[in-house]
């Protein structure tokens, strides 16, 4: 059976459910409506949402089919007339789940169902993205979304390494994947490059710190393509500890800032390096990290960008942090917009398309569940973040102190090179003098002998 494409509307009183099936059987088609459960089917489609309220057929309900559009129209009435139906735009939450091995271990009984719902969700806050992981998540082997994923890479191609900077993933534990990224940043970091970007700055870095991209717009919207992709994904349930949670948010933070560096340094547009950008900057991506705290993630974010990329300017990457949390802000359709153009870029990117397959498809199904909360959370924490450039370990502060102090040299050394240029033009201009005033005397004592004469 396929899964059709489908969008969801509402009125005070009404859900308005659009399907296009442009191969369905339209005499054979089937609705069944049952409170908070819709099911559609007219072969070879077949539709199950999961409904946030109530809805009921009456009278008043109606059903039609274009046959120019190809598209289905179901009009139903809500149980409770008036009630609000949150996101509707977010397709994956209202698809029926599918259970997943990687998802739910088969080991662990679940003896409260309300284990991952809201008393799990009030831990999240301000403090606990701050607090250190214990020592036995630091010796955790695992990695992918939310460290969900273990010994994955006994059957991978050497192929998949040229893209992370990883050797051994299933051998080496979070504490020496974090010694190592951070050891090998400080090697890769280029002075001349980090001092050429600051003392004379580049045509269009100006430019590019002006650029107002597409998330300081008013109003988000899934595109046709965005959605086809999500009703690929179907939906599934994720059993997370707090602490699988808080290292599932701040890799978001992570890819986030390489996503936002990438689309604003390119003018809101992407290219064929936008994939490498992306990847070479987010250490989620690139060496499997998890991180501890927020201000960790925001220094290995910052460091990158001033070790890998073309432009590698400190305001540049300031300002990228506030482009990042712009998206938090905006919520989570703006986050998915990026993660889909994220996931388009790498399965055109091979063998990119593994990292859809580690990360980014569960960001863009898991997020839909998060509450707004989450978000905010994250907001106040880049309200509060100030970030120090000893903590990068990178020695930006000496460097930029010897560079200045070698600009004023200069600026001295010409100011005395100018001054002895005048002098020198002043002392030529004296002798001019003097011999044309010789020159002069010798002219007039001639006419005195003439005239004796």
């Amino acid at each position: 059976m396929l899964t059709p494409n489908f969008e969801l509307n509402q009125t005070d009183d009404y859900l308005i459910i659009k399907i296009k099936a442009r191969f369905a059987n339209v005499n054979e088609t089937e609705v069944d409506v049952n409170g908070t459960q819709v099911t559609f089917h007219s072969s070879p489609y077949y539709l199950r949402l999961n409904l946030p309220g109530e809805v009921e057929e009456t009278d008043s309900s109606s059903g039609s089919y274009d046959w120019d559009s190809y598209v289905f129209t179901f009009t139903l009435n809500k149980v409770n007339p008036g009630e609000h139906f949150p996101d509707l735009n977010l397709i994956n939450k209202f698809l029926a789940p599918t259970k997943n091995s990687r998802t739910i271990n088969p080991s662990i009984e679940v003896l409260n169902e309300n284990y991952h719902d809201d008393d799990d969700d009030s831990v999240i806050d301000c403090d606990f993205l701050q607090n250190p992981v214990s020592d036995e998540n630091i010796n955790c082997m695992k990695y992918g979304f939310a460290n969900q994923t273990q010994n994955g890479f006994n059957n991978f191609s050497d192929e998949f390494f040229e893209i992370i900077e990883i050797k051994d993933p299933d051998n080496l534990n979070l504490g020496k994947r974090k010694s190592l990224q951070i050891a090998s940043e400080i090697s890769e970091f280029s002075d001349d490059h980090y001092l050429a970007d600051l003392m004379t700055e580049p045509d269009e870095l100006k430019d590019i710190l002006n650029f107002k991209p597409f998330w300081y717009d008013a109003t988000f919207t899934l595109n046709d393509s965005h959605t086809d992709i999500l009703k690929s994904f179907g939906n599934k349930e994720y059993l997370l500890s707090n602490d699988d949670k808080k290292s599932a948010l701040l890799s978001l933070v992570d890819i986030m800032y390489a996503y936002c560096y990438c689309i604003r340094t390119n003018f809101g547009e992407e290219n064929s390096e936008s994939p490498w950008t992306i990847n070479k900057l987010s250490s989620t991506l690139s060496w499997f990290r998890s991180f501890e705290t927020f201000d960790e993630t925001v220094q290995s974010c910052i460091r990158r960008s001033l070790c890998y990329p073309l432009y590698r300017h400190w305001d540049l990457s300031i300002l990228v942090l506030s482009d990042v949390r712009k998206v938090f802000e905006n919520g989570c359709v703006c986050l998915l917009t990026c993660l889909l153009d994220i996931y388009k870029l790498f399965n055109l990117s091979e063998p990119r398309y593994v990292l859809n397959q580690l990360y980014i498809k569960d960001y863009c199904i898991w997020i839909q569940q998060l509450k707004s909360t989450h978000f905010d959370t994250l907001v106040k924490l880049f309200d509060e973040n100030k970030v120090n450039k000893g903590l990068l370990q990178l020695d930006l502060e000496e460097l930029e102190v010897a560079a200045m102090s070698v600009e004023e040299d200069l600026e001295i050394l010409k100011s005395e090179l100018a001054q002895n240029d005048n002098s020198n033009s002043l002392e030529s201009k004296l002798e001019k003098l003097q011999i044309s005033s010789s020159e002069s005397s010798l002219d007039s004592d001639d006419d005195e002998e003439e005239s004796s004469e």
